[in-house]
């Protein structure tokens, strides 16, 4: 089996960002659950980089389609679409949390306008 530039360059990639993520739960600034699935993602793009054509294959015969490469790109279109709705998700409960900040804040400064 004949190594490639990126079989080399990715999996050390991985190990840089499974470190840095780890750090920084160590630091306190991630949760377990975060850190957890990014290590198993830059995992999961580790192995990949080593073995691509078993990997790639093994997903296309999962999946019932016949190009390995297009299963790859289904498989990625929908952890893209997953994560953009999770994304989405987050966003409009950050929206809710501001807006109930907010009315507070405003209630508040009422109440000080009241009695001064």
């Amino acid at each position: 089996m004949e190594f490639r530039f990126f079989q080399i360059i990715v999996p050390l990639l991985s190990i840089v960002f499974i470190a840095s993520q780890t750090s920084r739960f160590f630091k306190g600034k991630t949760r377990i659950f975060e850190t957890v699935v990014i290590n198993l993602f830059w995992i999961g793009v580790g192995v990949f980089a080593l073995i691509p054509d078993v990997i790639s294959n093994l997903i296309a015969r999962a999946f019932g389609i016949e190009s390995n490469v297009n299963a790859i790109i289904f498989l990625s279109i929908g952890f893209i679409l997953f994560f953009q709705f999770r994304l989405y998700n987050m966003i409009k409960e950050q929206e809710k949390e501001i807006t109930i900040l907010t009315r507070e804040i405003a209630l508040k400064n009422d109440r000080k306008n009241e009695e001064g």
